[in-house]
């Protein structure tokens, strides 16, 4: 009888213990952040629409768990938690909303989640669907590679409406003088063709440019083709494009552009010319054939998006190198919280 009572006192001691490891979180199964349906398929809608969706998070741990960041792949989606701490066994919401201005065809954007869920920091999450256009464009963009200074290129895009869609080109304009471009009717209120010229002589580097049509449709009745190019000469420049971010007017933002010979010509950069202000210029020269330009950068950056970076060499065959400029927008890495 007393073995009988001692091995149940044990045996209840022990439920007690176990009883306050789990008050204590010792020994609990840890925070475990899951959703049910990871992936939201939204179908095939019309574009310039939003979609709008809420993924429900559920906390299967017996520890509450933290969210520290919410991550998007592109300034299109927007992502907000409803709370940025769930209780063991409980349940939070990500709202996602997607802009689908200027998408087409099949969409597939991912939301990361970051957490203290040992087993899986970063929840992925995703939205797909397809966004239906008026207008097909194939190719979406011109891209003609690496070319000479001299001589015409020349490349075509084909705009055909779908379905029952009828539509009619009002106007076909270029963002560049260094290209031009026209219209063709091959079926009236269904295809067109649009050429892409650019005539020689070209700046030597790389160019970014677009094309813009205009059409008589109310709704995504305008088409812009990305047009870019790479000139070569004796001179190279790494990066090709300058992309910059606005800043505070204190705070000073620094990009280095590497220029060299790919012929090992002897050259010095002898000026650099920025396109306004809130930039400046520094030239130093690494060897006889290779030269570093450092560019700091501050303020808002007005005006420089599609500006170029003008770079003057003594170098008889190649006087001159424009490095175009684009502009990011600033984005937080933040998470977007509400109060819960």
């Amino acid at each position: 009888m007393d073995h009988q009572r001692y091995g149940l006192g044990l045996i209840l001691a022990g439920i007690v213990a176990w009883g306050g490891s789990l008050a204590r979180g010792e020994g609990a199964f840890p925070p475990a952040l899951v959703c049910l349906k990871p992936t939201f398929e939204f179908g095939s809608v019309a574009a310039d629409s939003e979609i709008e969706h809420r993924f429900v998070l559920t906390n299967q741990g017996s520890r509450a768990i933290t969210i520290s960041n919410v991550h998007v792949t592109c300034g299109c989606t927007k992502a907000v938690m409803t709370t940025n701490h769930v209780a063991a066994g409980g349940m939070a919401g990500l709202d996602v909303t997607i802009s689908l201005k200027g998408r087409r065809g099949h969409l597939l954007k991912s939301i990361y989640v970051d957490t203290d869920d040992p087993g899986n920091p970063a929840l992925r999450l995703e939205v797909t669907g397809t966004v239906l256009v008026p207008i097909e464009v194939q190719p979406e963009g011109i891209h003609f590679g690496t070319v000479g200074a001299e001589g015409t290129i020349q490349r075509e895009v084909l705009l055909t409406a779908t379905g029952t869609n009828v539509f009619h080109i009002r106007s076909v304009s270029a963002s560049s003088t260094l290209i031009s471009a026209k219209g063709e009717t091959l079926e009236e209120g269904k295809r067109y063709r649009i050429t892409v010229s650019s005539e020689g002589p070209r700046a030597y580097g790389s160019t970014m440019a677009s094309v813009r049509v205009e059409t008589d449709l109310s709704r995504s009745g305008q088409v812009d083709i990305p047009v870019a190019a790479f000139v070569a000469g004796d001179i190279v420049a790494a990066p090709g494009v300058l992309l910059l971010i606005p800043t505070a007017t204190n705070t000073v933002r620094t990009s280095r552009i590497t220029l060299w010979s790919p012929a090992s010509k002897p050259f010095k950069v002898t000026k650099v010319e920025c396109p306004g202000d809130g930039m400046t210029a520094t030239i130093s020269s690494v060897s006889a054939d290779r030269s570093l330009v450092e560019v700091k950068t501050w303020g808002a950056l007005t005006g420089k998006d599609g500006a170029s970076l003008r770079i003057e060499t003594d170098l008889a065959t190649m006087k001159e190198v424009r490095i175009p400029v684009r502009v990011l927008s600033a984005q937080r890495r933040e998470p977007v919280l509400e109060k819960p």
